[in-house]
């Protein structure tokens, strides 16, 4: 699929770690292969550190604190609020949504809207998709975008295959309404579903409910320890997929915007690890250094977050006082692929917080 949506644009984006840093150098003895092996996996996947939450701390309170933050600094205005989208693949119940229960936590207006779309990797595109579709359509001239993950992606620490990847994180995303010709954002979405298993937790819904039968662990041919509970990835299948799909994707979009490659300023894409996103580069044919590949090496891998805190840690302020064109890029579990081009910059905000955890939801500097 393909869209454009005129007169929008990224009014200001706020990403939030948790403080608690795990370090691969401590996780290297948990995990059944020998050090020097681990070792060598780390340094070509970028894997140092990630950012994990505490188990009080839920996708809703990350989501809750960082919303807390932006009405802190005057950055958003709580009886604004008419609108949030809340992206995520955890909830804090079955129901309700996350976004009525950050609605609820955070007391915002009866008039707000709120909806949940459960998603994986390409959840931010998702989002700001449906975010520019709905002040297209209606009355609302900014919408709150949220993306979050909580609990490290259903990841068993005995698996060296996922857990040193996994993080965990929040992002807040204001979408506004602009008059500007420059304020745009074209999109196009893929999907093969043919290939859902290369990422996938086989156990905890309706087709494979949890029992004591999915909480066995077993060991697999590789090494790895992990149940039917946990995050499954087929590395190969995965690193393939990217390097076939992803290409044909952002020369699609350029095609579609009428734009050569070398016109992207930055390419801010989903972080799965530092080794695919070089090796991604590579075959784009574009500098290192406009594709960043540092997120996982600094928070893990937090699936939907990943973009906006790309946008926080490497732009930053600067984005304050600068506009760029940029690709936004995500690919992951579906298996699914998305694209966003378009202006980014003289924002209001662009900021990277740290939160407290023990479930806070209130800021406090």
């Amino acid at each position: 699929m393909q869209a454009t949506l005129n007169g929008v644009k990224i009014r200001g984006v706020c990403a939030t770690v948790p403080q608690n840093v795990s370090y691969f150098e401590d996780e290297i003895a948990f995990f059944p292969f020998p050090e020097k092996t681990s070792r060598r996996l780390g340094k070509v996947m970028g894997f140092k550190e990630h950012r994990i939450a505490d188990p009080k701390t839920t996708v809703c309170d990350l989501a809750s604190y960082t919303m807390d933050y932006l009405f802190h600094k005057g950055y958003l205005r709580k009886d604004a609020v008419r609108s949030v989208i809340f992206v995520a693949q955890m909830a804090d119940h079955p129901l309700p949504g996350n976004s009525k229960v950050l609605h609820g936590q955070l007391n915002l207006p009866q008039e707000t809207f709120c909806t949940d779309i459960f998603e994986n990797c390409t959840g931010f595109i998702s989002g700001l998709y449906t975010a520019c579709t709905q002040i297209a359509s209606s009355a609302v001239d900014e919408v709150v975008l949220i993306t979050s993950d909580a609990g490290a992606c259903y990841a068993n620490k005995l698996d060296r295959n996922t857990y040193p990847l996994c993080g965990d994180a929040a992002a807040v995303t204001v979408i506004s309404k602009s008059d500007s010709p420059d304020d745009f954002l074209r999109f196009v979405f893929r999907n093969d579903g043919s290939k859902r298993e290369a990422l996938i937790v086989p156990a905890g819904g309706g087709r494979l409910p949890c029992s004591e039968e999915t909480a066995k662990v077993t060991q697999d041919e590789m090494g790895n320890f992990r149940c039917l509970n946990d995050f499954h990835m087929d590395g190969t299948a995965v690193f393939q997929f990217v390097m076939e799909s992803v290409p044909p994707l952002i020369e699609e979009i350029c095609h579609y915007a009428g734009i050569e490659l070398s016109d992207i300023k930055y390419h801010l894409t989903h972080q799965p690890n530092r080794f695919m996103l070089e090796k991604l580069a590579d075959l784009l044919r574009v500098p290192r250094e406009i594709l960043f590949n540092n997120i996982v090496e600094n928070f893990g891998n937090s699936s939907g977050v990943t973009i906006p805190l790309n946008i926080a840690f490497n732009l930053g302020e600067r984005l304050r006082d600068e506009k760029h064109l940029v690709c936004f890029s995500a690919f992951g579990a579906g298996l699914s692929l998305a694209s966003c081009l378009g202006n980014l910059g003289n924002v209001d905000f662009c900021d990277l917080i740290e939160h407290p955890g023990n479930g806070a939801i209130a800021y406090s500097e």
